[in-house]
């Protein structure tokens, strides 16, 4: 039987084991809600849009990649403008931003993407131009430089700006996370011109201590470095989903074998996937868009870059399942407890929570209840202390919290509402996927009375 709305059941025997000590049916309360289909935007999960761009879906996360140079026109001067501006941007969208530094850029419009003065202090480098006619590849008819990454001045001069950088953004909640860059074209991890294992070890490093706070994101291409990477508490990302061989090259197959906590990365860090172009070129290699969406829903996908170009209107319902369930999505199922309770005493609450999305929450956000009275004023609220919305992985799980009613309550009805909510109120509440009204991040899921002993 369907429910356009959340309903009320007073049936002992269906939550008999909760409810066992209860004298009588009249005395329980049982909220049910459906799940709906709603596309959310919540902190750190779904889809992530571009700076002026419409956004395709609700979006969270804005991402920009910014080159080196520009950031660093002149060595030992930081030009945070175009990071500053991209937050305020992001900011004015209910969004945080997620970005890269590149020191190699096969789209950019000139030579250098890593500042020309590196390489007047003598810093060797290797010229690259783009010969394919592929818009991926890059673009054609520029003559480009590419750091030496094993050359001491490189490393020397791009730590300095890393340390700068974290100096400035580490744990701002107005960053999502960062990729780990600067290695390779398009910060990648991939070049023609690889540097041993220990200098992009080196190179992670960098980051590591830059940003012990903010999450960190490691480019899967480069497999090598990748254990340490995820050893030391990254997330993974991946861009070029869509193409088969990419698909096949991936947990399990000969590339990765001597990679270890690769299928559990995504239990305490991001996994960020990027098409490895818009719908048109996928579909012009003969690639296959639905097996492209599975692999991101099976590798537990938090985010997704929307680099997607246009889509034809039969396609939309996968993405928008994909955009649906990407990251967490929760769901509160059914609230009982008791339909009356003294003040002074405690209100024993039951709670059904579901995690219906393909990945987890990676921000300290906390489970409150509080109590409303009929002029819509909380005038209680509390932490439900041992429930962490972290830890829910998809699945199912009950949830036991117990609410002290103040002694000097007055009595009558009062709603009672759920909220998972920033601790520091730094990013906004997450809204659950339930059909319950809501102001604020609170929902509001059942009615109790609060009486005065005789």
């Amino acid at each position: 039987m369907k429910h356009s709305g959340p309903f009320i059941l007073a049936s002992l025997f269906l939550f008999a084991p909760f409810h066992a000590l209860q004298a009588s049916d009249n005395s329980l309360q049982v909220v049910c809600f459906n799940e709906v289909a709603t596309l959310l935007s919540n902190p750190g999960q779904g889809w992530m849009s571009h700076p002026n761009t419409v956004e395709r879906f609700p979006c969270s996360v804005v991402y920009l990649r910014f080159n080196w140079d520009d950031l660093e026109p002149e060595e030992g001067h930081y030009n945070w403008k175009p990071i500053d501006d991209a937050i305020a941007a992001s900011k004015s969208r209910g969004a945080a931003l997620a970005f890269r530094v590149e020191t190699a850029n096969a789209h950019s419009k000139g030579s250098y993407c890593s500042p020309k003065w590196l390489f007047d202090l003598g810093c060797k480098g290797f010229q690259y131009t783009i010969d394919s006619a592929d818009p991926m590849k890059g673009h054609r008819g520029t003559s480009r430089m590419e750091p030496d990454y094993s050359d001491p001045i490189y490393l020397a001069k791009h730590g300095e700006f890393i340390a700068a950088l974290g100096k400035r953004y580490n744990g701002s909640p107005d960053v999502e996370f960062l990729d780990i860059g600067s290695y390779g074209i398009w910060g990648e991890w991939h070049t023609q011109h690889p540097a041993s294992i220990a200098v992009r070890r080196q190179i992670v490093d960098m980051y590591l201590h830059a940003f012990p706070t903010t999450p960190l994101v490691f480019m899967t291409d480069d497999a090598e470095v990748l254990d340490y990477a995820l050893a030391h508490g990254t997330g993974m990302r991946r861009d070029g989903v869509g193409s088969p061989t990419h698909e096949q090259n991936w947990i399990g197959s000969r590339k990765y074998a001597g990679v270890t906590g690769m299928s559990d990365a995504w239990k305490r860090a991001p996994i960020v996937f990027e098409w490895y172009g818009d719908y048109d070129y996928l579909k012009s290699r003969g690639w296959s868009f639905d097996s492209a969406v599975n692999f991101m829903l099976n590798n537990h996908v938090s985010i997704i870059n929307d680099n997607f170009g246009r889509v034809p209107s039969q396609a939309m319902p996968q993405l928008e399942k994909l955009a649906r369930l990407a990251g967490y999505r929760f769901v509160l199922r059914e609230i009982d407890h008791e339909k009356l309770v003294q003040r002074g005493s405690c209100l024993g609450i039951k709670m059904k929570w579901a995690n219906v999305g393909v990945g987890k929450l990676y921000h300290p956000f906390k489970l409150r209840v509080s109590l409303c009275n009929a002029a819509g004023l909380t005038v209680f609220a509390t932490t439900v202390g041992n429930a962490d919305p972290q830890e829910w992985l998809p699945g199912e799980r009950n949830v036991m919290s117990s609410l002290p009613i103040p002694t000097d309550l007055p009595p009558g009805e009062y709603t009672l509402a759920v909220a998972i909510t920033d601790p520091t109120n730094l990013r906004p509440p997450i809204n659950i996927a339930i059909d319950a009204p809501q102001n604020g991040g609170w929902y509001k899921v059942s009615h109790v009375t609060i009486g005065v002993r005789p």
